[in-house]
């Protein structure tokens, strides 16, 4: 996977505007607990006892994951009472991914009305179902195979950029969900003319700062032009791609953008047609109704 380094060369931010990302001094970051745990299943000789106890001295993380492995999202035939349970059911990596995606809820707090978060977040998952929901469904042509848990938690951060224009360059942002929707173009065409950047490449930039893996950060980067991923990777940022083309024109939630993007030859790689759409946004609407427990956490409940 190629890196994504906080650089001109790998996410194309000018040198003025990467000196005002850098100026800001409330950045959300992300819970030591997630570096510790990142470490820990990068050791060979890790288990789950050594996962369980870096969980369990954060009570809060460890309450969250066991709501979520509880939950019909995972439809756990009988109930999960400890982290080590969890890992042994779901593995280390999801584990670490669920306690990633609850972190990130937590991260930012709640905005002003003029931007719904509530309806932010609920885009961001259910784009990651309906990715989930495609990549059952054209697993056969996909470069590599990934678990449910980095799916979901691949289309959770791929418009994390936003957030972050939002929270501080509100002003700006919002006059370029105005001008998207008004011109016609796309939000981040619109967020470069006005903002000076895009949240493709601000998301990359706190993925950085937050250190996350490099295939989210290539789908944070390269969700609206999965080619740029490079041969073998382009397929987690082309099932985002996708999915999140299908959640904007099903309006399913509101990430901002009023103007659907959608590159056919990634359609034709996967061998979808828009014929397609209805049976997935079907099966989307029906896993969506158990991702509710997310949706309590993206609403700080």
């Amino acid at each position: 996977m190629p890196e994504v380094k906080d650089s001109n060369d790998q996410t194309g931010i000018s040198e003025s505007f990467l000196k005002k990302l850098n100026s800001i001094k409330n950045i959300p970051t992300l819970p030591v607990i997630l570096q510790k745990l990142g470490k820990e299943i990068r050791n060979p000789a890790s288990d789950a006892k050594r996962i369980a106890r870096i969980i369990e001295d954060d009570p809060a993380m460890m309450a969250r994951i066991l709501r979520v492995v509880n939950s019909a999202f995972y439809a756990a035939a009988e109930p999960v009472t400890s982290i080590q349970m969890a890992v042994a059911r779901i593995g280390m990596t999801a584990v670490n991914n669920i306690a990633m995606s609850t972190a990130v809820f937590s991260a930012f707090g709640k905005a002003g009305t003029e931007f719904n978060r509530q309806e932010f977040w609920k885009h961001s998952i259910c784009t990651g179902i309906a990715a989930s929901v495609l990549y059952e469904r054209v697993r056969p042509v996909m470069p590599e195979r990934f678990g449910k848990d980095i799916l979901h938690l691949s289309g959770l951060l791929h418009d994390i950029g936003k957030i972050i224009f939002e929270q501080f360059f509100h002003s700006e942002f919002l006059q370029s969900v105005k001008k998207s929707e008004t011109d016609k173009i796309p939000l981040y065409e619109a967020e470069k003319l006005i903002i000076g950047e895009s949240h493709m490449n601000v998301g990359a930039w706190i993925g950085q700062k937050w250190n996350i893996a490099d295939e989210l950060k290539s789908v944070i980067l390269f969700h609206h032009d999965p080619d740029r991923a490079g041969e073998k990777h382009w397929g987690l940022p082309g099932l985002v791609h996708v999915a999140n083309y299908i959640c904007v024109v099903e309006k399913l939630g509101n990430g901002g953008d009023s103007v659907p993007i959608s590159m056919q030859p990634i359609w034709d790689r996967f061998g979808l047609a828009g014929a397609d759409i209805s049976a997935i946004v079907a099966t989307v609407n029906e896993e969506s109704r158990k991702s509710e427990v997310l949706m309590t956490f993206a609403n700080g409940k």
